[in-house]
């Protein structure tokens, strides 16, 4: 099966309108959707006729729910702009003319909804009344951001491979703990206490307690220094971050959480943040990684499989 990855909508939103502005610059106009929704669109061309709709699937798990979703959206967006003429012609202005309008979305894998996108431009151009925004080409074209935009994704890694190094002196183990608080260090002692390695062996939990607060505390002043510096590679590990934690999630709060699974943990993160931001150096990847496994660790209800499972 697939492993998809998910994207909230409103994080994709934000992604591909950052994407279009590094782009066009002042030659792309965004819709705000916060009063009464869109209007079938996210973002339109001022020099041409092109028109942007971002979407994320809120249930892909595989490739026929993923496509299902795509065509409703198409679907509905279309029918927004074609049941509300007047008020499309009002957000585009005067003469303006639907030349494209662009699905972005994260994956799509099945070619019945390229299908469907041709189905559905012919169905509006041939609609009696044609609407007024409706070019004599009008095409619905559905578009990932690495097809689009491999350049501009490249911009968002903001420098060359390995070139992000983060600085920043490390907390001694009486500073660490006090940076997190006495009451949350109490509270991941008594959690790690349960592991069925750790519970019998004292030096042992008190090294896995230190360890967890310090590459906690460590990576917290990391992504401090990250996000005033390199704003889009932040955002870019934060968003990789939550995404695969709400994949795992169930996985773990399930009775996982041993070392295997952590280290499986740590190396997927590390891996991801490497390909998602070429220009962050792999010690840094490596430590941010660590940072968001000790979040996880201080955050979540751990029920730890026995030795014997």
């Amino acid at each position: 099966m697939t492993v998809r990855e998910q994207w909230d909508g409103g994080e994709w939103q934000v992604h591909c309108c950052t994407l279009l502005a590094i782009r066009h610059g002042e030659d792309v106009q965004f819709i705000p959707d916060r009063v009464r929704g869109d209007g079938g669109m996210e973002a339109y061309r001022l020099d041409d006729g092109v028109v942007y709709q971002c979407y994320a699937p809120e249930i892909a798990l595989n490739t026929a729910a993923q496509t299902t979703a795509q065509k409703g959206k198409i679907r509905d967006d279309i029918a927004k702009l074609v049941g509300k003429p007047a008020d499309t012609m009002k957000l585009l202005g005067d003469g303006y003319s639907i030349r494209r309008w662009v699905l972005l979305t994260p994956d799509y894998d099945d070619k019945e909804l390229v299908k469907y996108a041709r189905y559905k431009s012919k169905k509006t151009r041939d609609l009696a009344p044609r609407p007024p925004w409706c070019h004599d080409d009008f095409q619905i074209v559905i578009c990932t951001d690495k097809e689009l935009f491999p350049t501009e994704l490249k911009t968002l890694s903001g420098m060359s491979a390995g070139s992000i190094h983060i600085n920043v002196p490390e907390p001694d183990d009486d500073e660490a703990v006090e940076d997190l608080g006495p009451t949350l260090a109490q509270r991941l002692r008594n959690k790690l206490a349960e592991h069925p390695q750790l519970s019998d062996d004292p030096d042992r939990l008190d090294g896995q307690c230190t360890d967890t607060i310090f590459e906690y505390v460590y990576g917290k002043r990391q992504l401090e220094v990250l996000e005033s510096r390199y704003g889009l590679a932040y955002e870019a590990v934060v968003r990789r971050a939550r995404s695969t934690f709400r994949t795992i999630r169930r996985k773990m709060d399930a009775g996982s959480g041993g070392p295997s699974d952590l280290i499986d943990l740590i190396e997927q993160l590390t891996s991801s943040f490497s390909r998602d931001v070429p220009a962050l150096a792999p010690l840094a990847c490596d430590e941010l990684a660590r940072h968001y496994v000790a979040s996880w660790l201080i955050d979540c209800p751990l029920r730890f499989r026995s030795t014997a499972a």
